[in-house]
């Protein structure tokens, strides 16, 4: 068995993230920082909650924008994501809790040690999550109607429902990876709050979040100027009374592709090699070594007489 690091530059690579600036070396992969950060802009003022925040910008934006298909802001193609644009790097800035500041810490000390993250979830096919979502180096499609806004990415076909209708929260079958999101439209703006997600991480290598994080999401495409490309910037603050002392602000996006792609289905369970090992480290199995998995690009079926 090999370590994880330069299986996963390989499926970096085939993410076109190489193609939005991110610098993929085996050695600096792992550290997954940005080259050309987002600025962040943080809200108005700073709110106990994120529904106190939701609510201050729902009543500003006086009950949301009530678009039509044809009013609807222009997201279409495919949009290159990822980690080349966040505004989160290390060390972070985040106001973590003692506890997941220690978290973050060990994290930190394996890299230092080993060069590399010791252990990620995604070894296991877990998807990225919320927050994670916001910032995994993955291709993302966007899809807009008056009632609901669908943000879909490529890695593991997760999109995110975003219930753009008035309703409200609606967590019947409890946290899940991607959440609940409701949201409005301010103008051009998309402002969503999603809450009931899993303890999870912000990236990898990056600080862990609680079930308890709640995010606030302002949306907006921008025109490139002085040299920046057309793009969608994300604004966000993350709320997580368990992970962090006060609210997060952090900032990405996501930048046009001037190429064509379809966006097909993600298998992970039947072809991944990454596994965690004895030792609880994430590993893959190459080719030849006792466990490895043949690629599958074949229907399987039971075989028939």
């Amino acid at each position: 068995m090999r370590p994880l690091r330069t299986t996963f530059a390989v499926v970096l690579v085939a993410a076109s993230v190489v193609s939005s600036g991110f610098l993929l070396t085996v050695d600096a992969q792992s550290r997954l920082q940005p080259t050309k950060s987002e600025a962040v802009v943080p809200p108005p003022k700073q709110f106990k909650s994120a529904g106190e925040h939701y609510k201050f910008l729902l009543d500003r934006a006086k009950g949301g924008t009530k678009h039509t298909v044809t009013t609807l802001p222009d997201w279409s193609g495919i949009w290159e994501s990822g980690i080349t644009n966040m505004s989160m790097k290390h060390p972070v800035n985040a106001p973590l809790s003692p506890d997941y500041r220690a978290r973050y810490e060990q994290k930190q000390k394996e890299e230092r040690e080993t060069g590399e993250v010791y252990y990620d979830r995604l070894t296991h096919c877990e998807p990225s999550g919320y927050p994670r979502w916001l910032v995994e180096p993955y291709h993302k499609e966007f899809a807009l109607s008056p009632n609901q806004v669908w943000l879909m990415q490529v890695f593991m076909n997760e999109t995110r429902r975003v219930y753009t209708d008035g309703r409200s929260h609606a967590t019947p079958e409890g946290h899940t990876w991607l959440g609940d999101s409701i949201g409005f439209w301010d103008g051009d703006k998309l402002v969503v709050w999603t809450t009931g997600v899993k303890a999870a991480d912000y990236l990898r290598g990056y600080p862990d979040n609680s079930a308890e994080l709640e995010g606030i999401e302002v949306w907006q495409r921008v025109k490139g100027v002085t040299g920046k490309p057309d793009r969608i910037v994300v604004q966000a603050t993350m709320y997580d009374p368990v992970g962090l002392t006060a609210p997060w602000n952090v900032a990405t996006s996501y930048e046009k592709a001037n190429y064509e792609v379809r966006i097909r289905y993600w298998d992970c369970a039947l072809t991944s090699n990454d596994v965690r090992d004895d030792n609880g480290r994430t590993t893959t199995v190459l080719p030849g070594e006792p466990g490895y998995k043949k690629p599958q690009t074949d229907v399987t079926r039971p075989s028939q007489k």
